[in-house]
């Protein structure tokens, strides 16, 4: 970990050695990420690599985030302008009294998946019973509760639900039947491991019914009170870097690597590719990027509310303001 922190260190002074040109009358905006700098955030790095900020007259800095690091914390604080955060825990936040808006939705469906080796014969959540599977908790854990009741087990009594650490060498050496991943991380990992896709099982949260949203775009209601006109541009310069990146997910991932060199350049254009997906789904209108679909959210916050996140339904209407997606995408 202290290398990656060194490497994002880096990152950050490299990256704002790029933006440090005199923006004249250009509004600076800061966004805050919720973890390293990666491909999961391509769409923002093209936009700035792009000048596709600039053209809206934004000075635009990213800053990295971390495991010590927690975007609504630096956003409600003013250090950042607008933040990355899953939308069950925007809703945690907000159901606190805290003053935060969704302002768009990034990811349409879930990253999540249940892995494990096709050895162990885990190929339906029913299989599951008697197991031992892995989370990282920490708010991460609530698409697992879902998937575990979807077949009618018990998460005390049916199985053992231990913490997992962030690589995947737990269910490589067996000492888990099943671990969670991010498609466009952990399953990575196992390939890069030397595993086959035929040698693993997955069990797709999206695909079982139980898929809750993560990366969406938030800002507090004050911010946005005097900012609206600021947001729409930062969304329009945003969506446009994003639908580059999907496009290109192979040039998207390399300009982050190259960037940061984090982890491998294989590896963040794995990423890249995964990300596109959750992005800009199979039919999906790239036009339409940072879409806040009810369907999906409500779902989110329903099973935040079954499994004891929330604890009283969320009211979606004061949750989500989508006026300056609206004005950005011209509907």
């Amino acid at each position: 970990m202290t290398r990656r922190k060194t490497a994002a260190v880096c990152f950050t002074v490299m990256f704002c050695a790029i933006l440090a040109a005199p923006a004249g009358a250009d509004t600076r905006v800061t966004l805050q990420l919720k973890w390293l700098p990666q491909a999961q955030f391509m769409g923002y790095y093209v936009a700035v690599q792009e000048g596709y900020y600039k053209a809206e007259g934004l000075d635009v800095r990213v800053l990295p985030g971390g495991s010590d690091i927690i975007p609504e914390q630096q956003v409600f604080n003013g250090v950042a302008d607008i933040g990355v955060t899953w939308v069950s825990s925007l809703l945690n936040y907000q159901e606190k009294g805290w003053d935060f808006v969704e302002v768009a939705q990034v990811f349409q469906k879930s990253a999540l998946l249940l892995v494990s080796k096709a050895s162990t014969g885990i190929r339906t959540p029913r299989d599951l019973s008697g197991r031992k599977v892995g989370s990282w908790f920490g708010g991460n854990e609530y698409e697992l509760y879902a998937l575990i009741e979807s077949a009618g087990l018990d998460r005390d009594r049916d199985l053992e639900l231990v913490r997992q650490d962030y690589t995947m060498d737990q269910v490589i050496r067996g000492d888990i039947d099943a671990a969670s991943a991010m498609i466009y991380n952990e399953y990575g990992l196992l390939l890069e491991s030397g595993l086959t896709r035929s040698q693993i099982n997955v069990i797709d949260m999206n695909a079982a019914g139980v898929g809750m949203l993560e990366d969406n775009l938030f800002v507090t209601s004050r911010w946005l009170q005097k900012n609206r006109g600021v947001l729409v541009k930062f969304l329009r310069a945003s969506i446009k870097g994003w639908r580059e990146a999907c496009r290109d997910p192979v040039a998207a991932g390399t300009l982050v690597y190259d960037l940061n060199k984090s982890v491998s350049l294989s590896h963040q254009v794995y990423m890249a590719e995964e990300i596109a997906r959750l992005v800009t789904p199979q039919g999906f209108n790239p036009t339409r990027i940072g879409y806040m679909d009810p369907v999906a959210l409500k779902q989110t916050a329903d099973y935040a509310l079954k499994f004891g996140l929330l604890s009283r339904p969320a009211d979606l209407g004061a949750a989500i303001d989508a006026t300056a997606w609206t004005q950005a995408v011209g509907m």
